[in-house]
């Protein structure tokens, strides 16, 4: 694909700053340079060079370089001009540039749509560079460069390939069972024995989605438990700074409160919850209900309660919770006279000592490399468009699998085609050339 237009833009952060960065891309890329005075052109060479163009004063120095279409990321000829960053300096190229007829300022990510339209990179890799670009954390930043690596395309390629290989022996089956080789080669035990190891390599991948998806939008820590028990305090030990107010009057925390942290690579999302009790006044029912919806959404449910507490007392409902994301705390413990009054189960600390909070953070911690799979060196789908395409793929094999075991190749053949659509819609499509290319390449026919 080639754009007959040709875009620019600013491709280098705010102005001003010390180096701006411009990008031409398009088949007049060469030639806007050449009119801005760069004549002298080596390709992937920087070139310093006079920006003046003809009956023009100077408007900078600057390097300079070109990129021919067959060695850009683009996949057009590609141009950068890395000029000194003023404002002065950019408004100045681009009023030169608007003024050639057949450029155009770019749209937004027009530069990476184009790379993808001619086959520079493919849609996970354009995706692993958004979420690189928008990256908060080390582990995020690892986990998008893999992507755009193309990790998770290669390893989906190559089940499109098996599911090619797959389709073609069952084509063959069906349209030339005449032949001796298609018979030696093709028959339905075979490929019965190998949709089932497809479908188990998908579903682990499904399971790699979830905690793939919560290391890219970042895990949701919620701090609920009566009034007073010091869920503030925790939070600004968390955020080892003076977040919220602390008070020890009651009710203090009206609203939700929210700050982001990195717990060893992942993004949290910390909310500090009103105190759930019987509400005395609607705001204060207002913000109780808030603060069980806040619950119900989170990935870790930190249920906070006095060490003080008296054990008889009725704790709070958390039945409509996973009990595996609930994990207990009970703060004030500098102020227990006998240690031996400490719960059991949870983590008894205190936020004003900071007694038992290195032991309860280490926990914490441990829960999300879990729920984000930092341990996991397999790359997996980290996007809700990959879980729900790898779901449609693994249906469809599992259709496939129950009408081949039928007998009735000709509907199995069918499902597994829809399977390759919907694996092929996450990195790109699969032609039926490449059914009959390997039809013909494995079975020896038409010889």
């Amino acid at each position: 694909m080639n754009s007959p237009q040709t875009i620019y833009a600013l491709s280098s952060g705010a102005l001003p700053a010390a180096i701006a960065i411009v990008r031409i891309s398009g088949p007049l890329a060469k030639k806007a340079l050449q009119l801005l005075g760069a004549t002298n052109l080596t390709p992937r060479k920087l070139i310093l060079t006079k920006l003046k163009p003809s009956k023009q004063e100077i408007i900078d120095m600057a390097l300079v370089c070109f990129f021919s279409k067959e060695e850009s990321i683009t996949g057009e000829d590609l141009a950068e001009l890395h000029l000194h960053g003023s404002l002065a300096v950019v408004d100045e190229v681009f009023l030169f540039l608007s003024s050639i007829t057949g450029l155009r300022p770019a749209e937004p990510g027009e530069f990476t749509k184009r790379s993808l339209l001619n086959g520079k990179m493919g849609l996970i890799e354009v995706e692993g560079l958004a979420d690189l670009i928008a990256s908060e954390t080390k582990e995020q930043r690892i986990q998008s460069l893999r992507l755009l690596k193309g990790e998770l395309s290669k390893k989906y390629l190559k089940w499109g390939k098996e599911l090619i290989r797959i389709r073609a022996e069952m084509e063959a089956l069906l349209d030339f069972s005449d032949e001796g080789d298609v018979s030696q080669k093709a028959n339905n035990n075979n490929l019965i024995k190998k949709m089932p190891n497809l479908i188990n390599k998908i579903e682990k991948d499904l399971a790699k989605g979830a905690a793939g998806t919560r290391l890219r939008n970042g895990l949701k820590i919620a701090l609920i438990g009566p009034p007073n028990v010091g869920k503030s305090s925790l939070i600004n030990v968390l955020l080892k700074e003076e977040r919220a107010i602390v008070s020890a009057h009651a009710g203090t925390t009206r609203d939700i409160i929210e700050a982001r942290l990195d717990l060893e690579g992942a993004p949290v999302t910390v909310y500090d919850t009103a105190g759930i009790r019987i509400a005395r006044n609607k705001i204060e029912k207002e913000g109780v209900k808030r603060s069980k919806s806040t619950a119900e959404n989170a990935d870790i449910i930190l249920y906070i309660r006095s060490a003080l507490d008296d054990p008889k007392e009725k704790a709070l409902d958390l039945s409509k919770y996973k009990p595996s994301k609930i994990i207990h705390v009970y703060n004030k413990t500098d102020l227990l006279e006998n240690k031996g009054q400490l719960k059991k189960e949870g983590f008894g600390v205190s936020c004003k000592t900071k007694q038992g909070i290195d032991i309860f953070l280490e926990f914490l911690c441990k829960e999300v490399r879990r729920l984000t799979s930092l341990s996991d060196m397999a790359i997996g789908p980290n996007r809700i468009r990959h879980m729900n395409h790898l779901k449609e793929t693994k249906d469809s094999l599992e259709l496939a699998l129950i009408e081949s075991k039928k007998g009735k190749m000709d509907v199995s053949a069918d499902f597994i085609r829809s399977a390759n659509v919907s694996l092929g819609r996450i990195v790109g499509t699969v032609d039926i050339e490449d059914v009959l290319d390997e039809i013909f390449l494995g079975f020896c026919i038409g010889k």
